[in-house]
């Protein structure tokens, strides 16, 4: 479902501070999605653990185990 506002009383000033405004957090959200994994072969999605940036210490995910935990003596 779309929202629609009602923008006919915002002057041409307001309606362009508006719209940069929400040009400026749009590329915000979008730069902050920059570190996320796309969506996996079994739908999980998240972020890049293994960035330089990202601060935390990695571990295997589901994925990973299950496509290497054979090799590593993990059952099916």
């Amino acid at each position: 479902m779309t929202k629609t506002f009602d923008l006919s009383n915002l002057s041409d000033e307001e309606l362009a501070s508006l719209i940069n405004e929400a040009t400026t957090l749009r590329d915000t959200r979008r730069a902050s999605r920059e570190g996320e994994r796309p969506v996996g072969s079994d739908g999980s999605i998240g972020q890049d653990v293994r960035a330089p940036d990202h601060g935390v210490i990695p571990t295997p995910t589901p994925r990973e185990v299950k496509d290497e935990g054979r090799a590593h003596g993990v059952p099916k």
